[in-house]
């Protein structure tokens, strides 16, 4: 079924059917609180029949029937001829079922996805029946769309079991789902159908009219304390009566009972006879039918925040009176218990009594006899907890948030959802600083067991910004005696644009590095080379880091290219090296730190040098010494030796 919103508390849960010989897609309001079949057709023009933007009932392929229709609802009218045509509900199809093709309709919020009312009330209610009464063979007559669907001939066609059932969704509810059953139970509400309790129904002079059994019991929760209201019937009986309405949406009752609900929470009618409660206070009560367990409702079904206000002090109640329909020579009794009620219980209208396993096993051929099963499906403690989420801090409940129960009452202490959010978020982020910690430690653990020149070579892959690879040949003593080769490992700089201020790796403003003025042979390069029985329903089956300095590439402006030799075999080591802007430091290019990308959020790390200490006091050592007496000085006094020493 589709929940169709009317005004800012009220819905409407439709079903969709097919009509006519053509099939014609129609949807009807599902409504246990009356038992006849209309839809608006295309002869209305009242205001409501225009509301469903030209969606209306064609009964030129009909059969007329000659009788005129007029119902009068608790609130609006509807009349129009009565017809027969086809109505095809799942896979039932009614060859000639009775209905009312409404010519006008008032105060009825119809729309697109509401084209008309299809009435589950008991039979003996049907105003169309009691002007063309049913009979037992096949011709047309004015029998419930309930009575035909339960006596289809030839009777395998019909459901094996005679009941329908009910499921309303909650708005911002997904767990339970609205879905109308057609003698069968939906397997993901009720697992066990022996734990449906089954409540005989209240007559009147007439017959069996409604889906209505007595009231036990209404008790209200305040502060943890149960306050029972006192019971009284407008009719003087023992026990006040109540009827299951799915076309009200509100709870409608008797002054004496609003007054007993609202009273316990110390709250009086308002001057326009309304009841008002403060909306962070939750109306926490529960009702017992004869034959039933207590069924808790929650209080976010019992009050309404005013239209649009959702930070508004006072709410709606959803639990109302009006004296002029409820009264004691009325059929509806005390209480009538709509939409509130029928969102917190799964619903079954059946036409037999079921045997001890719950199962339905005789057919309506051999009579009726109707009762009311109920299970409840609303979980106090959670309620309660769900009220205080929305009501009091303001947040949306989850797609999870409504989980079906029967049982658990017991009001254990659960973790509220923030903290349950809050400790997530925590152990998220420890994994990734574990993780991190660790690709960090196997990194610096490889780079240690590399060999000097695999290093330089590796220097490509990991991406080392501005730096530079000197190499240094041995032969000569003399300072013109010397090659070095510079060479920029950089392979992810031609993914950023060379005018960004920033460089991505180390978080270096570019503007800071200059113009180097390299004119070593033009070895600054850049770029360097990479579905019998049916179930209804929509569910049936929501920064870089900071340094203490820039570097740049050494200045080579003093060496003369014709004075480099090329001979491979006189090279000795490779040095990392870079430069700050006053010339004073060199240091391991890793010092400068590396970017952790990927973990965003997370921070930045650095590398830690494995410059050998005496080599790195060696290159302090001097300020300003030029390239060419450094490598001078490191070749005459053989600390490029080792392995570890030429890292």
């Amino acid at each position: 079924m589709d929940m169709v919103p009317t005004n800012y508390y009220a819905v409407v849960y439709t079903v969709p059917v097919l009509v006519g010989s053509s099939q014609q897609k129609l949807s009807l309001q599902v409504d246990t609180g009356s038992s006849d079949l209309w839809i608006a057709s295309k002869s209305c023009s009242s205001t409501s029949c225009s509301a469903t933007s030209g969606r209306l009932y064609d009964p030129s392929s009909s059969q007329t029937t000659a009788v005129t229709f007029t119902l009068q609802y608790l609130s609006g009218t509807v009349s129009g001829p009565i017809v027969w045509d086809q109505v095809q509900i799942g896979g039932y199809v009614i060859p000639n079922q009775a209905l009312a093709a409404a010519t006008s309709v008032n105060n009825e919020p119809l729309s697109y996805n509401f084209d008309g009312i299809l009435g589950l009330a008991l039979p003996p209610n049907s105003l169309i029946q009691q002007m063309i009464p049913a009979s037992t063979g096949d011709a047309p007559d004015g029998a419930t769309i309930s009575s035909n669907l339960f006596s289809l001939t030839p009777a395998t066609n019909t459901p094996s079991q005679s009941f329908f059932s009910l499921t309303l969704a909650r708005p911002g509810f997904t767990q339970i789902p609205s879905l109308l059953g057609i003698g069968r139970h939906p397997p993901e509400i009720v697992p066990d159908p022996s734990q449906i309790n089954y409540s005989p129904l209240v007559s009147e002079s007439v017959g069996t009219l409604f889906w209505k059994t007595t009231i036990r019991a209404i008790t209200v929760y305040v502060n943890g304390q149960a306050r029972s209201i006192a019971l009284q019937s407008l009719s003087g009986a023992p026990e006040p009566t109540a009827l299951l309405d799915s076309g009200t949406p509100l709870i409608m009752t008797t002054p004496t009972l609003a007054n007993g609900i609202y009273g316990a929470l110390g709250i009086s009618p308002a001057a326009d006879g309304m009841y008002y409660v403060p909306c962070a206070t939750p109306l926490n009560m529960s009702i017992t039918l004869n034959g039933q367990n207590e069924l808790p409702l929650h209080p976010l079904d019992l009050t309404v925040e005013p239209a649009g206000q959702s930070n508004a002090q006072y709410c709606t109640g959803l639990i109302q009176t009006d004296p002029s329909q409820l009264t004691a020579t009325s059929d509806i009794g005390d209480m009538i218990l709509g939409i509130p009620f029928m969102r917190n219980v799964y619903t079954v209208m059946a036409y037999q009594q079921p045997n001890a396993t719950g199962y339905f096993n005789t057919s309506v051929q051999f009579g009726t006899r109707p009762m009311l099963g109920l299970l409840g499906l609303t979980n106090a403690t959670q309620a309660l907890e769900e009220f205080n989420q929305v009501r009091v801090l303001k947040q949306p409940l989850g797609s999870g948030s409504s989980q079906p129960s029967s049982g658990n009452q017991s009001g254990e202490s659960q973790l509220s959802i923030g903290v349950k959010i809050l400790i997530g978020l925590v152990g998220f982020f420890a994994l990734c600083v574990a993780l991190f910690a660790l690709r960090c430690l196997f990194a610096r653990k490889r780079w240690k067991n590399t060999s000097p020149v695999e290093k330089a070579n590796q220097g490509l892959r990991e991406g080392l910004e501005y730096g530079a690879y000197r190499r240094a040949r041995s032969g000569s003593r003399s300072s013109t005696d010397q090659t070095t080769l510079v060479y920029n490992s950089s392979p992810r700089k031609d993914k950023f644009s060379q005018d960004d201020d920033y460089s991505p790796e180390f978080g270096v403003r570019r503007s800071k590095l200059g113009n180097t003025g390299l004119e070593l042979c033009d070895p600054w390069d850049p770029h360097g080379g990479t579905w019998r029985d049916t179930i209804i329903g929509t569910d049936a089956g929501e920064a870089a880091s900071p340094r203490s300095s820039y570097f740049r590439p050494p200045d080579f402006a003093d060496f003369d290219c014709g004075s480099l030799h090329a001979s491979p075999e006189d090279l000795t080591s490779v040095l990392l090296m870079a430069h700050d802007g006053n010339d004073s430091q060199m240091s391991d290019v890793a010092e400068f730190g590396m970017h952790s990308v990927g973990m965003a959020g997370i921070g930045t790390a650095a590398r830690g040098s494995v410059i050998d200490a005496d080599f790195q006091h060696r290159l302090s050592s001097d300020s300003v010494t030029p390239l060419r007496r450094i490598a001078s000085s490191l070749r005459s006094s053989h600390v490029l030796t080792s392995p570890r020493e030429s890292v």
